[in-house]
C-alpha cells in the first residue's frame, strides 16, 4: 500500500530512509542503463534478452543483510 502522507507529516528518520532509497534507485538505474547499453553495443549482451540480477544491501551497524533477485529484460539497441 502506498504511503500518501506529505513529507511534512514524516519524521526526519522516515525522510532520510526515503532519500537514501530514492538515491539508490535513481543512481543504480542510471548506471545499469549505461552499462547495459554499452555491452549491447559491444556485442557482449544480446538485445531483447533476459539477464539475472541480484541486489544486496548491507548495514554493518545493524548486522543487516537483504537481497532481492529478479530477471531483467534488456532493451533493443534503439530503445
Amino acid at each position: 500500500m502506498k504511503d500518501k502522507r506529505d513529507m511534512s507529516e514524516m519524521s526526519e528518520s522516515e525522510i532520510s530512509y526515503r532519500k537514501f532509497l530514492k538515491n539508490l534507485g535513481v543512481t543504480t538505474h542510471k548506471e545499469l542503463e549505461n552499462l547495459i547499453k554499452l555491452k549491447i553495443d559491444n556485442g557482449e549482451l544480446t538485445e531483447n534478452s533476459n539477464i539475472e540480477i541480484t541486489a544486496e544491501i548491507k548495514i554493518k551497524e545493524l548486522n543487516f543483510e537483504h537481497s532481492i533477485s529478479s530477471s531483467l529484460l534488456l532493451p533493443k539497441k534503439n530503445d
